[in-house]
């Protein structure tokens, strides 16, 4: 029996040997990193490790000045040993942490960056669609001046035309055609004629019914208050005007 526990003695101590030798190999080519520390504690940790090869090893792996006694010095140095991987540890744990704050980090900024560069395309759009809208209005407005221009100036040519053509008839026929008429477009006529012209015309409205009608017409003469042509033949009518001469607004 004790020939058995001196053999486990024993390779303890050749255990706790090779252990002091890896562990100088270690320190001298400065590899003791945390885990071979890790490994080297739980191996100090056995029992039966003589309290003697214990002080070596951490002599090796720490130096002490200390002046306490081995075993004390090695539980101690064992404890500290410890408290530096755990220290490491927590190192780590805040370098993750840190790493992964920084990559939320970027990418926040890199979403807060491709909003901002949408939120732009969207402005420069509304400022595009504001600009072809203001383009259509304005095209629009353009458009309704031409036609008008070019209403107008057939409407003028026209009643040129016509103004022509009376020219051409005798008083009375014409104050048959003028009895279609509307009191507007009448009036505009005898205006547009020279005043011996137009007299003549005047004179041939002698019933009742027609010298009510021209007193309407000279009243609008004088008010100056005459509508355009096509307005005065939709309210008096001119269906019946004569050959069929179309009609214009006189300027």
């Amino acid at each position: 029996m004790k020939k058995f526990g001196s053999l486990i003695s024993m390779l303890c101590v050749m255990h706790v040997v090779a252990a002091i030798g890896l562990v100088g190999y270690l320190v001298a080519t400065k590899r003791l990193d945390k885990e071979k520390s890790a490994a080297i504690l739980d191996l100090l940790r056995h029992e039966g490790t003589p309290d003697k090869l214990r002080e070596q090893l951490f002599d090796i792996i720490e130096p002490t000045t200390a002046t306490a006694s081995a075993p004390a010095n090695a539980v101690a140095r064992t404890a500290h040993m410890q408290e530096s991987i755990l220290a490491a540890t927590a190192v780590d744990r805040i370098d993750v942490t840190r790493q992964a704050i920084e990559q939320e980090r970027l990418k926040l900024e890199a979403e807060a960056q491709e909003l901002r560069h949408r939120q732009a395309l969207l402005a420069q759009l509304q400022v595009d669609v504001q600009a072809k809208l203001k383009k259509v209005e304005t095209d629009k407005a353009a458009f309704e001046a031409q036609t008008r221009t070019v209403v107008d100036k057939a409407q003028q040519e026209n009643f040129a035309r016509t103004l022509a053509l009376y020219d051409e008839l005798k008083p009375k026929q014409i104050k048959e055609i003028f009895s279609t008429m509307g009191v507007d477009l009448v009036a505009q006529y005898l205006a547009a004629m020279a005043p011996d012209r137009a007299g003549k015309i005047i004179s041939e409205f002698k019933t009742p019914d027609e010298k009510q009608f021209i007193t309407g017409v000279l009243e609008r003469l004088r008010s100056g208050g005459t509508t355009s042509a096509v307005q005065a033949e939709q309210s008096g009518g001119s269906a019946s005007a004569a050959t069929n001469v179309p009609t214009a607004r006189m300027q």
